[in-house]
């Protein structure tokens, strides 16, 4: 009889997440996570802790990009693969060193910080100035 041994860690392979609900006021959201065999796991957070898991599964997939050893793709020329999430608000603010800025996005309810060297704000800042005032053009407020 032929066993399939499992390596530690590797659990089930994701199908989807699904079901998601806010619960107690907003202040908890569930949402279920199925497997490609189809067994289910329910899961309660606080709407406090969902940055967390983004900067928990951010953590994750650059230490998978670094393990496949490969350049930086480029950036999508389309959107068949970006997933937006709606923010409120964006910021900056200073990082834990002169060389690191963080880019603090305002989602609902919770905010997320991303870590960006700070000489690439600056290489980048007349573009950035540009992009923004070309999206936001006609609306008569930055967005």
């Amino acid at each position: 009889m032929a066993r399939t041994i499992r390596a530690p860690g590797i659990g089930g392979k994701l199908l989807h997440i699904s079901d998601g609900t806010p619960f107690n006021d907003g202040e908890n959201v569930a949402f279920t996570i199925t497997r490609h065999d189809r067994k289910k796991l329910r899961v309660n957070c606080p709407l406090a802790e969902l940055g967390d898991v983004f900067t928990y599964l951010g953590h994750l997939a650059e230490a998978a990009a670094e393990a496949q050893d490969r350049e930086d793709p480029p950036f999508p020329a389309g959107h068949d693969y970006i997933a937006p999430i709606p923010a409120q608000a964006v910021g900056f603010q200073a990082g834990n060193s002169p060389d690191m800025t963080l880019l603090i996005v305002r989602l609902f309810g919770f905010d997320m910080a991303f870590s960006v060297p700070s000489n690439a704000l600056a290489e980048h800042a007349d573009d950035l100035a540009r992009i923004a005032r070309t999206l936001s053009a006609g609306s008569g407020r930055f967005q």
